[in-house]
């Protein structure tokens, strides 16, 4: 009897050491989740600090007065080096890193790092049939940072192209359209680039031919008459047409 009740006393002394040491992995799971939370939340600087110094360290422009940025739809299309074109250069990057979102939290380094005069900045149908608030949002506080930073007294939205891809959703995207051309009417020295108008055939259409057949990824053609558009803002009065394959991110 004696041996029995020695037993269970010493089982409960155990049982209550158990408890801080059980306890323990809940106390470390929060605290690793707070660290991650609060670590993610400035990961996407991180990684889009990561790529555009990589890509900084591929062409180098020092005297670029136009920075052209763009997300997942812009990163496909392949556009020419402009560097021996224009005498104010062109600097693009893209990236699907490069949401409005993440442009305006990391604005410090993905715009004013640069100090451009203008920025020109393609949008995903995403930004405008997913996540137009939030898009909106995010313009507003561009918009907002680039007074702030003296940055940019130029700010040029281009609105996601209606795409032989995007044809079931060309009402979404005509009213999301709708929305930005109010939106430039009141913030000061924005307005739009109509990238439709520019990939229009006779019809006023969105010439499907200027597509690979994914119907999304605009082909050599349509980035031609991009590319004379984008050098137009960097001052470039008759721009070379011919397009390598290998792309650009000066």
């Amino acid at each position: 009897m004696k041996q029995q009740l020695y037993s269970e006393d010493d089982t409960m002394r155990f049982s209550w050491l158990l408890i801080p040491i059980l306890a323990l992995p809940l106390v470390v799971a929060f605290i690793t989740s707070t660290d991650w939370k609060s670590q993610s939340a400035d990961a996407s600087c991180e990684n889009v600090r990561i790529f555009l110094e990589e890509t900084d360290q591929i062409r180098v422009s020092k005297d670029s007065s136009t920075l052209i940025l763009g997300g997942s739809v812009f990163s496909q299309w392949k556009l020419r080096s402009t560097k021996e074109l224009a005498q104010n250069l062109l600097r693009v990057k893209a990236s699907p890193l490069l949401t409005p979102t993440t442009i305006a939290k990391c604005f410090e380094r993905t715009v004013a790092h640069y100090r451009p005069i203008t920025l020109v900045l393609f949008l995903d149908d995403s930004d405008g049939l997913r996540h137009a608030e939030a898009t909106f949002n995010a313009l507003d506080e561009i918009n907002a940072l680039r007074a702030y930073w003296s940055v940019a007294p130029s700010f040029i939205v281009v609105p996601a192209a209606i795409t032989p891809a995007l044809k079931s959703q060309t009402k979404k995207l005509r009213d999301f359209e709708s929305r930005l051309v109010a939106w430039t009417k009141t913030a000061t020295g924005t307005s739009l680039l109509d990238i439709n108008t520019l990939l229009a055939n006779d019809r006023g259409e969105v010439n499907p031919l200027l597509f690979w057949p994914d119907g999304k990824t605009l082909g050599n053609e349509g980035c031609e008459r991009l590319q004379n558009t984008l050098l137009g803002y960097a001052g470039v009065k008759s721009p070379t047409t011919g397009i390598p394959k290998d792309g650009v991110s000066s």
